[in-house]
């Protein structure tokens, strides 16, 4: 893991991650400070009190201020005596209502998860019942349709992020379309597995 040098008003730390909204370079999604306890929670507030920290990264200066979003903060200290903290819009929270009922972030470091953390955040948010076997084709949609999906820049780190913002009217219209189309990806969990052609359970 390669740290790289964070501070605030003479308060000294290290950032192990660091996702920022990627047409705002100072918007954070989500980071992570590693040092001593004390300067951990002295980096975290200053950044939610609006004084901004800094982030040296290949001999660059990145300013990060917090931005209108609502921030949860954890704090653990490791066995070492050190401490590690972490910083992330409560959107990425599960039942999160924060933003509204039509946004919400997912962010890991696992690609693997990435599908299943979309679809329980949307699944959570959505006023039409979804089925888990859709998930892929939901990614798809969100990506075709325009502003529904805005993958975060990783400037430290393996996490990704990705903020979701749809419209529950034209969500509806498009699973009822994808349903009257028979769309594979959609039709396929509503097909009859129980045996016999004739709707009768074959118990054989």
């Amino acid at each position: 893991m390669k740290l790289y040098p964070v501070h605030a008003m003479g308060i000294h730390a290290y950032c192990s991650d660091l996702i920022v909204d990627p047409d705002d370079l100072e918007t954070v999604y989500f980071v992570s400070v590693a040092g001593y306890q004390a300067a951990v929670k002295g980096i975290i507030a200053n950044f939610l009190e609006h004084h901004g920290i800094n982030v040296e990264i290949d001999g660059r200066q990145h300013l990060l201020s917090r931005a209108s979003l609502g921030y949860k903060s954890l704090v653990k200290k490791l066995p070492s005596g050190l401490a590690h903290g972490v910083l992330f819009h409560k959107i990425a929270m599960p039942k999160s209502d924060e933003e509204g009922q039509d946004t919400f972030l997912v962010v890991t470091d696992k690609k693997e998860d990435l599908l299943s953390l979309f679809f329980r955040h949307l699944d959570e948010k959505a006023d039409i019942p979804l089925h888990p076997s859709w998930d892929r084709w939901l990614w798809k949609t969100f990506e075709n349709e325009e502003g529904w999906m805005l993958e975060g820049k990783t400037l430290i780190g393996p996490y990704q992020g990705y903020l979701f913002e749809f419209s529950q009217t034209r969500l509806h219209d498009l699973v009822s379309e994808a349903i009257r189309n028979r769309v594979p990806e959609i039709a396929g969990c509503m097909e009859w597995k129980g045996g016999k052609v004739n709707g009768e359970r074959d118990f054989s």
